[in-house]
């Protein structure tokens, strides 16, 4: 499930518990206790066979746990019939609910990043092309991570330098679940012609995380042109690594993908 999903579900999960604990005649206390604490038991026993990450898992807690305060607090202000709720529940309310915007917000960028339209107003970069706003883990500054990036420059250099025609189809359409995306690869020499026999593998990761998702061996259909598919777990930024080789030559190319829901 999405954390869309879970994370609303779970949301009405706590007012519809409060209700009907409510109309069995249970003290108010312990109708904000119990709703807030089975949504929250029943996603950390979810959380175990598909970890979602620390944050989303606490943003999901701070949710139900929230919206069973204000359930409570509403309830406890409205003991006689047409009272009007006194100003502190209200400011608590109303902290809650910007609580809970502020911190969904952070979840979403650090997962997909931030939108295009509101990155290039503090990255001036993005105006020329997408730049990737996600959370992409810890990075050491060290000797290894200095020769990574000098590895780096040695491939685009490399890319350069043959001068190969790569075409990759099917990136930009994936959806998530188990779909099986169909991906297709044109690959051209550098006046044009097939480039046959490559080995053409497609690992697709999130950005900063270190267990890939099994690598897609594409296979060859035609002169120049290679086929496959891929399967996503879930919808939200990531990061496709193509590897060609063929000639005795071997070049990597990473692009960010934007995994959709199915």
């Amino acid at each position: 499930m999405s954390m869309l999903q879970t994370l609303f579900g779970g949301v009405v999960a706590v007012l519809a518990l409060h209700w009907v604990l409510g109309r069995a005649g249970m003290p108010n206390y312990w109708r904000g206790v119990i709703s807030a604490a089975i949504p929250t038991f029943a996603y950390a026993a979810y959380s175990t066979v598909d970890w979602p990450g620390l944050d989303v898992v606490a943003i999901h807690v701070a949710v139900f746990l929230a919206t069973a305060t204000v359930m409570t607090l509403l309830a406890g202000s409205k003991r006689k019939a047409g009272s009007r709720v006194h100003w502190i529940p209200k400011i608590m309310m109303g902290f809650f609910a910007i609580l809970f915007v502020v911190d969904a917000a952070f979840v979403s960028m650090s997962t997909n990043g931030l939108p295009p339209q509101f990155a290039s107003l503090f990255l001036p970069k993005a105006k020329d092309h997408p730049v990737y706003t996600g959370f992409s883990g810890v990075t050491e500054h060290n000797e290894q991570a200095a020769a990574a990036v000098n590895q780096h420059l040695k491939k685009l250099s490399l890319e350069q330098e043959l001068g190969w025609d790569v075409e990759m189809l099917g990136l930009k359409t994936l959806k998530a679940g188990g779909l099986q995306n169909p991906l297709r690869m044109r690959l051209l020499d550098r006046q044009k012609q097939p480039i046959p026999d490559a080995q053409i593998t497609v690992e697709i990761f999130r950005a900063g995380n270190v267990d890939n998702l099994p690598p897609v061996h594409l296979i060859p259909v035609s002169a120049g042109e290679y086929a496959g598919a891929i399967s996503v777990p879930d919808a939200g930024l990531w990061v496709a690594r193509i590897v060609i080789e063929a000639a005795g030559k071997r070049v990597e190319k990473e692009r960010e993908v934007n995994v959709v829901a199915s």
